[in-house]
């Protein structure tokens, strides 16, 4: 029982504390078979946007696609980015390794 009730506790705190946090998957229309396959990571829903359909500024700001933004606030904490392959490779461990290191930060 007492395991159960510090399981609970755990689940509860984690998700409060990941509920500030946002992330969001820009990709370009030509590299959409490079989408992330996942629609979640660490908790945190992904948000998705099309590079094309971004303004011009954002699009000159995005190095490769697709990219990953962790965001708190509406602040850029985090950034992943796809490597040569156009292929953008992450675990949820690396997303709540940020999210700990952005809360440490006071971000």
């Amino acid at each position: 029982m007492k395991k159960i009730i510090i399981l609970i506790a755990l689940l509860t705190s984690l998700n409060s504390y990941c509920q500030k946090f946002t992330l969001l998957e820009i990709n370009a229309k030509w590299n959409k078979n490079n989408n992330l396959p996942v629609s979640k990571l660490a908790d945190i829903k992904i948000q998705f946007a099309w590079l094309e359909d971004q303004p011009a500024s954002i699009q000159k700001s995005v190095i490769s696609v697709p990219t990953l933004i962790l965001m708190n606030n509406g602040k850029s904490v985090a950034q992943w980015r796809a490597g040569i392959n156009l292929k953008l490779i992450i675990t949820e461990k690396e997303v709540r390794d940020a999210i700990k290191r952005a809360n440490k930060l006071g971000i």
